[in-house]
């Protein structure tokens, strides 16, 4: 298996990482709301940030453009229910709420709630798939905090675009090798926010010449390869929930 991964991460560039990713960014839905949805394929995470009037209700619904019965929904009055549209009253309340709340802050007239949830939820839950490059989403709020049908201009619809979140500077594939090719003595570069816990040298049939697993806490690392033979190497780099493969040669 440790064989296979080397050779596909020959195939595939040499950096690759385990974790990925994916983010709308911070997406205005109208004058009142924002919402921003992360993906993490690691985890299989989806983080919401949706912010909304403080003093009235607000929510959003999943995989759809209008409000169409069965569309998985959530609303925040005076406390985040998780729900479906049924008709065009109230949403009916999931038997059991799949989103958990990390933070619920008001400033001025505006609460924003940080929500996750694993990307398959419940029964009758919308499941997120890292792969989408889109999410079509319905937004409403209302002219008070208890949820009633909300105005006919007080509701619409958005679709969001999902990218590679290139602005996680804890990420391993931030890291880098340096000089390479070299005489042996490599140099890997990181952030400091970016832990490490293990260094895996292996050559180029995927076998284990070398685990480093101290003093990797520094952001510049110090790696001795002056006793292997000239040729082409490879060095994994991981940590909890990340993995990166970078090639390097000793000549």
């Amino acid at each position: 298996m440790k064989k296979l991964y080397i050779v596909i991460a020959l195939l595939f560039g040499l950096n690759v990482s385990m974790a990925q990713t994916k983010s709308t960014g911070v997406v205005s839905l109208n004058s009142l709301m924002t919402l921003k949805i992360d993906l993490n394929s690691t985890t299989s995470i989806t983080t919401l940030t949706l912010t909304g009037p403080s003093d009235k209700w607000f929510g959003i619904g999943f995989n759809a453009t209008s409000m169409g019965n069965g569309t998985d929904c959530l609303y925040y009055s005076t406390s985040l229910v998780d729900s479906v549209i049924t008709g065009q009253g109230a949403p009916t309340t999931d038997a059991s709420n799949e989103w958990t709340v990390s933070s619920n802050t008001v400033s001025g007239t505006t609460r924003t709630l940080v929500l996750t949830r694993n990307f398959a939820g419940g029964a009758g839950d919308y499941t997120f798939a890292y792969n989408n490059s889109s999410l079509n989403i319905i937004w409403a709020y209302g002219s008070g905090l208890t949820m009633a049908q909300h105005a006919g201009t007080a509701r619409g619809s958005s679709t969001l675009g999902f990218t590679l979140d290139v602005d996680d500077f804890s990420s391993l594939n931030t890291i880098s090798i340096a000089p390479n090719p070299s005489k042996g003595l490599f140099t890997i570069t990181k952030n400091i926010q970016t832990s490490i816990s293990k260094v895996t040298v292996f050559d180029i049939n995927g076998k284990v010449l070398k685990v480093i697993d101290s003093e990797l806490s520094l952001e510049a690392i110090q790696i001795n390869l002056s006793d292997f033979s000239k040729g082409v190497y490879f060095i994994e780099i991981s940590n909890d929930i990340d993995k990166v493969v970078r090639k390097i040669i000793i000549e």
